[in-house]
């Protein structure tokens, strides 16, 4: 299994145990939204060439090293133009549930850092009234 496949699940995983889900209502898609999709909602994907590589352990001998991925997943939320409160608030519940926080992953990877790299960069579409702000986070995992 990818580790980057890992990564997305524990993502969505942690999610849909967050208020944003559960109170909130506020769907999040993995990659594609679909067309008659209601906002607010959130759209993830890895934007950075899902870096690997290899790191050997100084406390374990693995002549090989470890798989490890070092990338950027862009979180984009998008809401109407009378939602543009709504969004600020999306977005500051976002970093608090993945800045620095642990993911849930499974199948032999490890999470090993979520860092909020780059976020509350707003645009604002005039014809089609829509509110966009883009969030990037770090994130490390290995096996």
């Amino acid at each position: 299994m990818k580790i980057q496949m890992e990564i997305k699940k524990a993502i969505y995983s942690k999610y849909q145990a967050s208020t944003l889900w559960t109170v909130d209502k506020v769907p999040l898609y993995l990659d594609h939204v679909p067309a008659s999709t209601s906002f607010p909602f959130i759209v993830v994907h890895p934007i950075s060439s899902n870096n690997t590589m290899a790191m050997p352990s100084p406390i374990v001998s693995n002549t090989t090293g470890w798989d490890y991925v070092d990338g950027i997943w862009q979180f984009a939320i998008h809401s109407n133009d009378r939602q543009h409160q709504d969004l600020e608030d999306i977005v500051d519940k976002l970093e608090d549930l993945y800045h620095r926080q642990t993911l849930p992953t499974a199948n032999n990877v490890t999470h090993i850092a979520t860092i909020s790299v780059d976020q509350k960069t707003t645009f604002w579409d005039a014809l089609l009234k829509i509110w966009s702000i883009y969030m990037s986070f770090r994130i490390l995992a290995g096996r």
